[in-house]
């Protein structure tokens, strides 16, 4: 009786997590540093949210909420994103790359330091194999990101990230 009581609450958890609601603010503006941060906390569920939902669901949503975001991050004046070939390996996977943004974004916010590009690309790479975790039958294989999988299972993706750093 309890496994099937554990079973059906996880179960539910994990149907919340998919059915997870974020909308983008309305009537947002970027024009001084003040707004950037104002909008700080909706980047942040902006990003959990294209991590953890399906990428064949609610396809316009995901296209609005990337713009969204991306809008954000490409004035923002306290993020900045390096894409690096050695890193940023996955350049097939556009979907893949918004996330490695993202991921990095989300660490800056989170930890207000941005002049850490190991720990940036880190967040990133950490994202996008999150992502692909949860989306690869609709993504299929990637071998670049699969390598990185791979890295991670070993124990060693951070110090393979300062490496190509």
């Amino acid at each position: 009786m309890k496994t099937i009581l554990l079973i059906i609450t996880l179960l539910f958890s994990i149907s919340q997590s998919f059915s997870q609601e974020y909308s983008i603010p309305k009537d947002y503006n970027f024009k001084t540093k003040d707004d950037y941060v104002k909008y700080e906390k909706h980047i942040i569920e902006g990003v959990n949210w294209l991590l953890k939902s399906p990428l064949t669901s609610e396809k316009t949503k995901r296209k609005e909420i990337n713009a969204f975001i991306m809008k954000w991050m490409t004035g923002s004046p306290t993020v900045s994103i390096e894409l690096s070939q050695d890193i940023v390996t996955f350049m097939d996977c556009p979907d893949c790359l918004m996330l490695f943004m993202g991921g990095w974004t989300k660490h800056v916010i989170e930890t207000k330091d941005n002049s850490n590009k190991s720990k940036g690309n880190l967040a990133g790479i950490l994202a996008v194999i999150e992502f692909y975790n949860l989306n690869k039958a609709a993504l299929g294989k990637n071998k670049a990101i699969e390598k990185y999988i791979k890295i991670q299972t070993k124990g060693t993706l951070e110090k393979y990230i300062d490496s190509k750093m």
